[in-house]
């Protein structure tokens, strides 16, 4: 591969409430230092993750683009490269934000941005992680993490809205907001109807309660909804929680912040595969790596992908 000559830098500013501002500050200071050239590339307003990626990767110039910001910025950018002519240019990735479940996904050791900068120039080919990618007639999309329906769906807009959720982002506990709002959501979230397809067969619950597809153990900033899920193993995981209360409820959900026995719990459903759609029949939150689905009902087919990523992972 050619020498890098350009460090184009796509950052959201606002993500982690300072984070991904002082991770950023910390490389531009390195590359200042080092001489190295670069660019910076504000994300202002929604969307802007995928136009500006788009834009990058339609113009190679043996440049590297290296996202600083949260996972719905790096889901951004994953959609903005796949849109474009060269939809498997490598992206980068500096965690910035308050949940970064794709780094945990991935086992990414090193915290320091400025050695994983480094890190990530001296690699000389990227590696390949899964992704999973969601559509329909209407709808096509990229996601690095999971796409949740229902509980954990709701949980990510209580969260997003939250007045405590910059406060608590400023103390680096940003898993604490979602855990907070998650509590609330356990007295106001329903049972909803589900129909899933997967493998030629074909399973209904009647009072479905958390529904996650996910490319990775890690939803909400460090649970671990499916131990099992690996994003080196070419599937997608699919688990379906029912609807219960009370103690079996809490008895459940300290199965799941402790060893992962929930999987064999009767009330959880799980499987793993290639491809399966989902549909549910009433209108339902929805959340996808952290950034919200808008509420509706939701008729989505699944299907494992790939993209390169300049992430040093043995």
């Amino acid at each position: 591969m050619s020498k890098t000559t350009k460090i184009e830098i796509i950052l959201n500013h606002h993500a982690g409430n300072g984070l991904a501002i002082s991770a950023c500050h910390k490389v531009i200071k390195f590359l200042e230092k080092n001489n190295l050239n670069y660019e910076i590339h504000k994300t202002l307003k929604d969307g802007d993750g995928v136009r500006i990626a788009k834009q990058l990767a339609n113009h190679p110039n043996n440049s590297k683009i290296i996202v600083i910001g949260g996972d719905g910025t790096l889901n951004q950018a994953v959609n903005g490269v796949k849109q474009s002519n060269y939809p498997n240019t490598a992206l980068g990735y500096i965690p910035g934000g308050s949940g970064n479940d794709f780094c945990r996904g991935i086992k990414l050791k090193i915290k320091d941005p400025v050695i994983l900068l480094q890190a990530i120039l001296s690699m000389k080919q990227p590696q390949i992680f899964d992704v999973g990618k969601a559509y329909n007639n209407d709808f096509s999309h990229y996601f690095i993490n999971n796409i949740g329906i229902g509980f954990d769906a709701r949980t990510v807009y209580y969260t997003n809205h939250s007045e405590r959720k910059d406060f608590l982002n400023k103390l680096h506990l940003g898993t604490l907001s979602y855990f907070t709002n998650l509590l609330k959501v356990i007295k106001k979230q329903p049972a909803f109807g589900l129909d899933v397809a997967y493998k030629n067969h074909q399973k209904h619950f009647d009072s479905a309660y958390i529904v996650v597809a996910t490319n990775h153990p890690y939803f909400g900033g460090g649970f671990a909804i499916d131990p099992t899920a690996t994003p080196f193993n070419h599937h997608l995981n699919l688990i379906v929680v029912k609807k219960i209360t009370g103690m079996t409820f809490i008895k459940l959900f300290s199965k799941l912040l402790t060893n992962g026995s929930h999987l064999q719990d009767k009330n959880v459903w799980h499987i793993e595969g290639g491809q399966f759609s989902l549909h549910n029949q009433t209108n339902q939150y929805g959340q996808m790596d952290g950034e919200e689905l808008d509420q509706h009902e939701f008729n989505f087919n699944f299907e494992i992908s790939h993209h390169p990523f300049w992430l040093p992972i043995k």
